[in-house]
């Protein structure tokens, strides 16, 4: 399983997105993407009930959803925010949707509801530093296994070579 792409959808448009890996074959506008998303999750929600939509599933890809009240400083009421991950689909993707990815996305809510308190939510640029968030709370979710496996191999090699480094500087000190 692998996290393609992550984000924080309000009013219909990114206000935070960290793309991980291709999951489209052309150029698609975000805002126009971000609607979208918003305008199934909405219908979806509408048409059976408010909260029962966590994820579409398609072919190759599935998008999983949470959301929570949220006050922009330039509003009135609470409004929603979405929080999102495509994730490569795989078999038996229930159980990993309950116990990993939607946990997750309840976290990016709750960092980003933590950091925003008091904000114009309409101001974009003020949250690009979020990106480092999705990375953390992501982590190596975001990564193929070859990128895994290649990670693990670098590490392995860093403390090889601090290894022998260390029994140079102690062969230089007994000379």
């Amino acid at each position: 399983m692998v996290v393609r792409e992550a984000g924080l959808i309000f009013r219909g448009f990114n206000l935070v997105k960290r793309s991980y890996h291709k999951s489209t074959k052309g150029k698609i506008d975000d805002d126009l993407r971000s609607g979208l998303l918003t305008a199934i999750k909405s219908f979806a929600e509408s048409a059976f009930s408010k909260g029962s939509v966590e994820y579409f599933e398609g072919k190759k890809f599935l998008i999983a959803f949470t959301d929570a009240e949220v006050m922009s400083d330039d509003g009135r009421e609470p409004e929603i925010l979405i929080s999102y991950a495509i994730i490569d689909k795989e078999k038996r993707m229930e159980k990993y949707m309950n116990k990993v990815i939607l946990p997750l996305l309840k976290n990016v809510i709750d960092e980003f509801i933590a950091i925003s308190r008091g904000k114009n939510l309409s101001e974009v640029s003020q949250f690009r530093g979020f990106k480092e968030n999705l990375d953390n709370i992501f982590g190596t979710d975001t990564q193929t296994v070859d990128q895994k496996l290649k990670g693990v191999f670098s590490e392995e090699k860093k403390k090889e070579k601090k290894k022998n480094k260390k029994k140079e500087e102690e062969k230089k000190k007994k000379e």
